[in-house]
């Protein structure tokens, strides 16, 4: 078991951007398969979301951004060029933001021309009025562009996750009609000339060396400490488009795929 000095990292969500209409108005289809509970408004007052927590303590974030936003500020986020209806990030975390440094740290001598930025404030606002803060990690290339997908963000906790993310506390919230109980696996299609430098990125954040060739793979915990599904990131190389597949770990009495969204499709596994 991984101590409080060496620790895995844990798999904390994943990222599907939506338009505010269909945030506030979920399609029947995502309704009649997955819970869905509230989140909140960012801190920078640019988005707002919905998750669907699993009893993993692994959750997807539905994110937008509101519509009467300065279309400037949301070109500068992030996330605010991306296509909607996509899965388009996701996040690691860990049980102490002062266990990062050393991630940063074996980033950084893995010498991939990929780093860590140090971790920045970041918040949300329950509807209750709770206040959640955080600190955010983004990986970035030589040129100082944001790698995102193909690396994972940190999201590391500065009030208590189970404030965040309440799984353990509101069971009803990760009850899903479909069967789905958690995340069994990410895969990461990229370009084809990223896979070396990447894969170099993922052995010094898993501490552990993956299979060379044209899929790599590495494995992660997830909160709960649940040992249901592969708990696996799948690297491979593509000569087209770069892309996130989200697999989700089932209770083998419901279906196999589910649209959660008009053309994007979550496989379950049994």
């Amino acid at each position: 078991m991984a101590s409080h000095a060496d620790p895995r990292p844990r798999l904390d969500h994943t990222v599907i951007l939506v338009s505010h209409e269909t945030l506030i108005g979920l399609p029947d289809g995502l309704k009649e398969s997955f819970t869905v509970a509230p989140g909140g408004t960012h801190a920078d007052g640019l988005t707002c979301n919905r998750l669907i927590l699993f009893e993993d303590g692994v959750y997807i974030e539905l994110i937008a951004f509101f519509d009467d936003i300065d279309p400037g500020r949301r070109k500068k986020h992030g996330w605010g060029q991306l296509k909607e209806g996509t899965v388009i990030d996701w996040a690691y975390t860990l049980r102490h933001e002062s266990d990062f440094a050393a991630v940063q740290q074996r980033v950084d001598n893995a010498r991939a021309g990929f780093t860590y930025s140090d971790p920045v404030s970041g918040g949300r606002t329950k509807p209750d009025g709770t206040v959640l803060t955080w600190a955010l990690a983004a990986a970035r290339d030589a040129q100082g562009n944001v790698s995102r997908g193909s690396l994972p963000f940190w999201c590391l906790d500065r009030t208590n996750r189970q404030l965040r993310v309440p799984y353990e506390t509101d069971h009803q919230q990760t009850k899903h009609p479909c069967g789905a109980r958690g995340v069994s696996s990410l895969a990461l299609s990229v370009p084809e000339h990223e896979v070396t430098a990447l894969g170099r990125v993922y052995d010094a954040i898993h501490q552990s060396s993956s299979a060379s060739g044209s899929s790599q793979g590495w494995h992660f915990d997830v909160p709960s400490g649940s040992t249901a599904g592969k708990h696996a990131i799948r690297l491979s190389g593509s000569d087209g488009a770069s892309g996130i597949k989200l697999v989700l770990q089932g209770n083998g009495r419901g279906p196999a795929t589910v649209e959660l969204l008009p053309g994007l499709e979550l496989q379950i596994e049994s």
